[in-house]
């Protein structure tokens, strides 16, 4: 395994990554720190780094050397942004910063930051075509998705800290300083010729203000799940937001919940960003993406270039895969005899072709568990696999998904409808049970995990529904094993399973 420490020195905080790389185009985040600078702030005239933002960066930056130095990490990339790029004394700070820490500082263009958002967030979301929002604390990065290239890609030069900075926003919100707010922020839009061109499109939201938009509004749903990566709005709950801040004192907006504390001087102005640009676009949705800067970075040393994954999920599998190291012959076999079954009981089940991407994630990783114990391994896989950043899924994909996992070796994992309430539908309910009893006869049909069944074929009758097994060996151990979902199966088709 190879280690990689990502640095990423923004105008607003500052983040350590640690990363391991496998062999099998696989990686893992080890440990992350994040520390609240503020290296954009209290710039004067000559865009020169405050001199106690100064001793503050390296006294992080030597911080986050130690940590890499104890953690073995073999390579440090450390990358900053706007605030040092527009600095008039930036070659001093990266020279103090190198003398005095060892650690090399790259400079990213504004393009170049607009193109590790769009590498993150290729690589792990589901997406052909939308609008990329990145706002930091100097700069905002918007670009442009289309057929999962870079189609336009610009940088503004507004930001969370500045913004706040220009109109007092920590000292006063009141109408005419928010009117004058919207109005700058609007004249930048206008700049952008190509913004004409995408209304209606979804935006993908990158960094912490984004974020934090997403923990009000889960705060405010009372959302089950502690998932920010995908989770999605609609484009009037950003509004909602918008006129629930704005209507408070900057001692009121501390109070917020979702909110972070060490963000919440510099809020305002970076929503009412977002906000412009919804309504600028008339954007459809908005989409929180938990993957920026340093997840695109990342990508680019697994992938070894900067050509995309082809399919986000499988990418996203392979990689569970690996790092838990499950039996790949197995779990291919339990999803080729799945999606055999899945395709040809289409008339018994009715179940939309869509939903194979959640019996793939649950086949392929049904035998997570393990990793934690064997015994009761089904209770350890739905948790793995809920709590893990498998890519390509929304939310409700991947929760359905953990609980077809838990089905696969009894019927008798409890669905906390309680909880899960807000994401799952009775019809959701009823395709968990579904989907469960197909990967509980597939994965007893790989029983002896040796490959035996070579080929299946699904005759549907009336009353009764045949499986036919071509096998190498005798297949009567996984015949019997499956066949003790025949209560299941005839309580949901309403017909008497037969395999042979």
């Amino acid at each position: 395994m190879h280690k990689i420490g990502v640095i990423d020195i923004g105008s607003n905080s500052m983040r350590l990554v640690l990363v391991g790389l496998y062999d099998s185009l696989s990686f893992r985040i080890i440990d992350e720190i994040k520390e609240t600078v503020r290296l954009g702030k209290d710039m004067d005239v000559d865009e020169q780094l405050h001199p106690y933002r100064i001793e503050k960066a390296i006294e992080v930056l030597s911080f986050f050397k130690k940590v890499c130095s104890a953690s073995g990490i073999d390579t440090i990339v450390a990358v900053a942004t706007e605030a040092v790029r527009k600095a008039s004394n930036q070659k001093k700070f990266i020279d103090r910063v190198f003398n005095e820490t060892g650690i090399k500082i790259r400079i990213l263009s504004g393009f170049e930051e607009a193109y590790y958002d769009y590498f993150a967030i290729v690589n792990s979301m589901d997406i052909k075509e939308g609008l990329v929002m990145d706002i930091g604390g100097k700069s905002t990065e918007l670009i442009w998705i289309k057929d999962r290239n870079i189609k336009e890609a610009i940088s503004l030069p507004i930001g969370a800290i500045n913004l706040t900075e220009k109109f007092s926003l920590d000292k006063s919100m009141d109408a005419p300083n928010i009117e004058a707010l919207n109005s700058f922020i609007k004249e930048n839009l206008r700049t952008v010729p190509w913004l004409k061109n995408i209304i209606g499109l979804p935006l993908i939201g990158v960094g912490g203000t984004f974020r934090n938009i997403g923990k009000i509004n889960k705060k405010r749903l009372n959302y089950p799940l502690d998932h920010s990566h995908n989770f999605h709005m609609d484009s009037h709950e950003i509004t909602e937001i918008y006129n629930l801040i704005k209507d408070k004192s900057p001692s009121e907006i501390k109070k917020v919940k979702g909110l972070s504390k060490d963000r919440a001087d510099i809020f305002f102005g970076a929503l009412t960003a977002v906000n412009n640009v919804v309504e600028f676009c008339s954007i459809s949705e908005v989409c929180v993406s938990g993957n920026g800067l340093r997840e695109g970075i990342i990508y680019e040393h697994v992938l070894g270039g900067k050509k995309p994954v082809e399919d986000v999920l499988d990418f996203s599998l392979n990689n569970m895969i690996n790092y838990y190291r499950l039996n790949k012959e197995h779990s291919n076999q339990v999803w080729n005899i799945a999606a055999s079954l899945f395709y040809q009981l289409k008339p018994v089940h009715q179940i939309k072709i869509s939903s194979n991407k959640i019996l793939k994630t649950a086949s392929l990783l049904h035998d997570c568990g393990i990793h934690i114990s064997y015994y009761h391994h089904e209770k350890h896989s739905f948790y793995i696999i809920l709590n893990s950043p498998i890519r390509g899924l929304t939310h409700r994909e991947q929760l359905i998904a953990a609980y077809v996992s838990a089905f696969h070796r009894k019927d008798e994992f409890t669905i906390n409808n309680y909880t899960h309430k807000k994401l799952l539908s009775q019809e959701d309910l009823l395709l968990i049970k579904k989907l469960g009893v197909i990967l509980r006869i597939s994965e007893s049909l790989d029983k002896s995990m040796n490959g035996n069944v070579e080929e299946l074929q699904c005759i549907i009758e009336k009353d009764k529904v045949k499986i036919k097994i071509s096998s190498i060996f005798s297949p009567n151990m996984e015949i019997e094993d499956a066949m003790s979902a025949a209560s299941i199966f005839n309580k949901l088709f309403d017909r008497k399973l037969i395999i042979e």
